[in-house]
C-alpha cells in the first residue's frame, strides 16, 4: 500500500513538470496588425493572375480549389490534432474532408467561406483549432490564415472581368435610322 501511494505521487509530480507549456495560438494577425497570409501578400496578385488563367476564380468552386492549392503549396507546416503535416499532406486532408461531409452528413460546401468555417476551422473529434507555423515560429489559427487569404484573393479579382463580362456586339441606332455595330463591355455588378 506504501508503494502505490508513493508510485501515485511520482507520477503525479513528474507529469506536472514534465507537461509542456501550451503556446499562444494568434489570429492571423501579426504584432503590426497586418494580416498574415501563407506567402507575403505582396506577391499574391501574381499568383492569382497565374491561376486565373486556368481557372475561374469568381465561381465558389474556383475559389475554393484556390485555398486548398495555396495550402498544398506552401512550405509552412500544419498542426492537426496535434500532429505536424506539410502543405501537401494538409491540403489533400482539407479535400478529404470537405468530401467527406458531403458523403456523411449530406451537406455540400456551396462557398469559399463555409469551406474556411466548416472545413478549416478545426477538428470536429477534438475541438481543436488547426494551426499553421510560420517561419518565424508563430502559431496562428489557419482558419483566420485562409479567411486573409479569401479576402486578398477577392481584392485581386475586382481586377479581373468575369466570364459574363465578355465583349459582345450591341445594335446601337444611329442618327438618319442607320443601324451600326458598336461593342459594349460588361458592367461589374456588385463588386
Amino acid at each position: 500500500m506504501r508503494w502505490e501511494g508513493f508510485l501515485v505521487l511520482i507520477l503525479f509530480f513528474g507529469g506536472c513538470t514534465s507537461q509542456q507549456q501550451s503556446v499562444a495560438l494568434l489570429s492571423g494577425v501579426s504584432t503590426e496588425g497586418a494580416p498574415i497570409c501563407l506567402t507575403n501578400p505582396s506577391g499574391i496578385p501574381a499568383i492569382v493572375q497565374k491561376f486565373f488563367a486556368t481557372r475561374d476564380l469568381t465561381t465558389e468552386e474556383g475559389k475554393i480549389d484556390y485555398l486548398i492549392e495555396r495550402v498544398r503549396s506552401s512550405d509552412l507546416i500544419f498542426f492537426r490534432n496535434k500532429v505536424e503535416y506539410n502543405g501537401q499532406a494538409a491540403s489533400e486532408f482539407l479535400r478529404w474532408k470537405m468530401n467527406r461531409w458531403k458523403s456523411r452528413y449530406h451537406t455540400k460546401i456551396d462557398t469559399a467561406q463555409d469551406f474556411i468555417s466548416k472545413i478549416a476551422s478545426g477538428s470536429k473529434m477534438s475541438g481543436q483549432p488547426y494551426v499553421i507555423v510560420l517561419s518565424n515560429g508563430s502559431r496562428h489559427n489557419l482558419q483566420s490564415v485562409l479567411q486573409n487569404e479569401l479576402n486578398v484573393l477577392e481584392r485581386c479579382l475586382r481586377n479581373y472581368p468575369s466570364p459574363k463580362e465578355e465583349v459582345q456586339p450591341k445594335q446601337e441606332p444611329v442618327v438618319g435610322g442607320a443601324v451600326s455595330t458598336a461593342q459594349k463591355v460588361g458592367t461589374s455588378v456588385g463588386r
